[in-house]
């Protein structure tokens, strides 16, 4: 390996740590949006539920 390819090989190694960090990053937020989803999916059930608990009285 010449002088150059090192430091260019080092360069490339940390632009893809940099995209494995992206990467990760965006799947703990979609992780947290999977969440507020179900929270938000859970309380509308339970507004149907007792819509058609008033609508059986």
């Amino acid at each position: 390996m010449d002088d150059n390819e090192l430091p260019l090989a080092l360069e490339r190694a940390e632009r893809a740590l940099q995209r494995i960090e992206r990467m990760l990053a965006a799947r703990h937020t979609g992780a947290g949006r999977d969440d507020e989803l179900r929270a938000k999916v859970r309380e509308v059930v339970e507004e149907l539920d007792e819509l058609i608990k008033e609508a059986a009285a």
